[in-house]
């Protein structure tokens, strides 16, 4: 049994804790994915622990490389088993000699996309914040609301204002700031 004050198994929580609360901000894991992952994240570094070579390095560094990589692992495996739930239309028909019937096992994974408990409340009031944000916007900060609305990421985004991208990215915290003053503290 380890001690309380192990500075390995401390390393260990942490890093574990850290990894998750980062995916689940990213990838809006809901509160039941995320203590799953948390939980396979620390037994699988326990399960290492005599790997750990601290002649080598901190165990917190040890702790930090192998919860990335193993939570890159389950990210994947999570991100293929919602690829696989498809709603609506199938391309292929029941009578087709291609179908085939659900195995067993093929919808183990199901269950854990509805365990997130959201607050359809506090999206509303979100959104009702924004509309008003929006209201209270000039004509630019809409325009520059609009092409972040269309495209993924920020430089994309530059690319297509048409704008140098000193000017796109003062007018990029100009919008945060007006968005900030509506309650939205990460904008853009």
């Amino acid at each position: 049994m380890k001690p309380i004050n192990d500075p390995f198994f401390d390393a260990v929580k942490n890093a574990a804790a850290t990894r998750t609360y980062r995916m689940a901000a990213r990838f809006g894991l809901p509160a039941a994915e995320r203590e799953d992952i948390q939980q396979e994240l620390i037994l699988d570094m326990l399960e290492r622990a005599h790997q750990f070579d601290p002649a080598k390095g901190s165990a917190g560094t040890f702790t930090g490389m192998v919860s990335e990589h193993r939570a890159t692992e389950l990210l994947d495996k999570l991100m293929k088993d919602r690829r696989r739930l498809s709603f609506g239309p199938s391309p292929i028909a029941a009578n087709d000699p291609e179908f085939q019937e659900p195995g067993e096992g093929d919808h183990d994974n199901v269950v854990p996309m509805w365990a997130d408990d959201r607050d359809l409340f506090a999206d509303s009031m979100a959104l009702r914040d924004l509309e008003t944000a929006v209201a209270f916007m000039n004509n630019d900060q809409i325009a520059l609301f609009d092409v972040l609305k269309a495209t993924e990421d920020l430089p994309s985004a530059c690319k297509s204002s048409g704008m140098s991208s000193a000017t796109f990215y003062r007018r990029v915290q100009d919008l945060q700031m007006h968005l900030r003053m509506f309650g939205f503290r990460s904008a853009a």
